[in-house]
């Protein structure tokens, strides 16, 4: 049996948002809040993480310092300018030293209900330190021993997803070796240990990874982005650069979503995915940068391949995007930062809320901060819990002796709209093997079913009516469904 609950927080929201539009429609309002932390220096931040490591209710920032052979935890104190910096050093298990971590991400690996710290370790060489790592979280604000996962070559890109069917997740970790660039999925025991779920030769210096349930099946696809210039000696399906997908259950290779064809960019960076221009289909939007030549670049199956901003007179050199709806109008934007102009860019969506269009597009650049200094990374999440999209990038700091630090934009958005407000509509039908959800307003376009630690079992793209979720291999207990837009929610209880 399950139980069905509307959170009482949803309902105030909803009250409070159709007070406002009654006042005043379409006034749309904007102001970000610039601060620069910590007060220490950070050491070549690569691709941070966030959560609440220790469990006091602030999201906290784990930045992995890839020259200084450590991790640093900006603790979240509540106040954006003012976070409690700890360092953690990293001690290789099999060499004693030369570790350098390059992305992050927390996973409860031993399940005590605590996330862990899970990092690639990116030694730019084939040698023994090149592979996954992981740091057991003992509460308190200390972490355990360097534990080695598995070995991987040049492992940069690290990604957590559930690419099966049972309730825990699998660590994607991918090798951007340029000859024989490999992806693997594993599945990792509460030990550490792993054996491998997939082995998928990437070839072309597979970099960020990424998942969405492509096939509507109820299971995580992966997606990836495509970075170099390498030989093809293993896969000539992967010859180009791009965005590229491995869609489950069977991982035969998929489609070349973005490539080099039409623009001749060398890599691809990172990419976002988000129902972009309104028409209920997921589309793809990747940044890339090589030397001279620099875009942000987007697919969709209408449009196809476009270039939104392209330079080739070496002015920018975008390295990292971010996704999410900045502005509060229902739709989603994107923002980005320029390591040769020290800026971060904001790209506004132009489609609105609920109506679908051919084309994606957005309105031109508008720079919200020139304060970063050779920026590495860029993500967007509501660090305060306001429930606007805040923005951080890790900066490098430049130089022979860079003094590096994290750059936070605080959102806040103040958007009055008039939306049409059906959400005490939508009906859900559940039994033992599915969840079916229908009336679902035009303007959610996905749902995420977590479990009660908030990580994501099942996602899927949602129309408006019979969006079927398999909950037939969840153990009892408690998830949560969550839906985009508004960020509803409801509490699911398997009894």
């Amino acid at each position: 049996m399950f139980v069905l609950k509307f959170t009482n927080i949803m309902k105030k929201t909803l009250l409070s948002l159709l007070f406002l539009s009654c006042i005043v429609s379409s006034l749309h309002a904007q102001q970000f809040t610039e601060y620069s932390v910590p007060s220490q220096t950070i050491f070549n931040p690569r691709e941070f993480a966030t959560g609440d490591i220790d469990g006091d209710g602030h999201i906290d920032i784990i930045v992995p310092e890839n020259t200084n052979s450590s991790i640093s935890i900006l603790y979240g104190t509540g106040d954006l300018s003012n976070y409690t910096m700890v360092r953690y050093n990293l001690v290789d298990p099999t060499v004693n030293g030369n570790m350098k971590p390059w992305a992050i991400v927390i996973m409860d690996i031993d399940e005590d209900s605590i996330d862990d710290i899970i990092f690639s370790n990116y030694a730019n060489t084939v040698n023994a330190t090149d592979g996954v790592y992981w740091m057991k979280n003992t509460g308190n604000r200390t972490l355990g021993n360097v534990q080695l996962i598995r070995f991987h070559d040049r492992c940069r890109g690290i990604y957590k997803g559930n690419f099966d069917t049972d309730a825990r997740d699998e660590l994607v970790v991918a090798g951007d070796n340029n000859s024989i660039g490999n992806l693997k999925i594993l599945n990792v025991s509460t030990n550490g240990g792993s054996t491998v779920f997939l082995n998928y030769y990437a070839n072309r210096r597979p970099l960020h990874v990424t998942s969405t349930d492509l096939t509507n099946d109820g299971i995580q696809d992966l997606v990836y982005t495509s970075f170099g210039t390498g030989s093809e000696p293993n896969n000539s399906t992967s010859s180009t650069n791009g965005v590229k997908t491995l869609q489950s259950p069977s991982y035969n290779f998929g489609i070349s979503l973005i490539t080099n064809v039409t623009h001749n960019v060398a890599g691809t960076r990172k990419t976002v995915i988000d129902d972009f221009n309104e028409n209920g289909v997921l589309d793809f939007i990747a940044v890339s940068a090589s030397g001279t030549t620099t875009s942000i670049k987007s697919y969709n199956p209408s449009q196809g391949e476009t270039s939104h901003f392209i330079s080739t007179d070496g002015s920018r050199n975008l390295v990292s995007i971010a996704a999410g709806d900045f502005d509060d109008d229902n739709v989603p934007d994107i923002t980005a930062i320029d390591n040769t102009t020290n800026e971060i860019l904001f790209f506004e969506n132009t489609a609105t809320s609920g109506s679908a269009t051919t084309n994606i597009s957005f309105n031109a650049a508008t720079v919200l901060s020139s304060n970063v200094n050779a920026p590495t990374w860029i993500d967007a999440v509501d660090l305060d819990g306001d429930g606007d999209l805040d923005i951080l990038t890790g900066n490098n700091g430049g130089g022979a002796n860079p003094g590096g630090f994290i750059t936070i934009l605080r959102n806040d958005a103040i958007v009055l709209s008039t939306p049409e407000f059906e959400i005490k509509n939508i009906k859900v039908i559940t039994s033992n093997s599915e969840v079916i959800i229908s009336n679902i307003p035009s303007f959610i376009k996905q749902g995420e079913l977590l479990d009660i630690n908030g990580r994501l079992i099942h996602s899927v793209a949602l129309n408006t009516q019979n969006n079927r979720i398999s909950i037939e291999q969840l153990p009892v207990g408690i998830y949560i469904l969550k839906l985009s837009a508004l960020n509803t929610s409801f509490k699911i209880v398997k009894q």
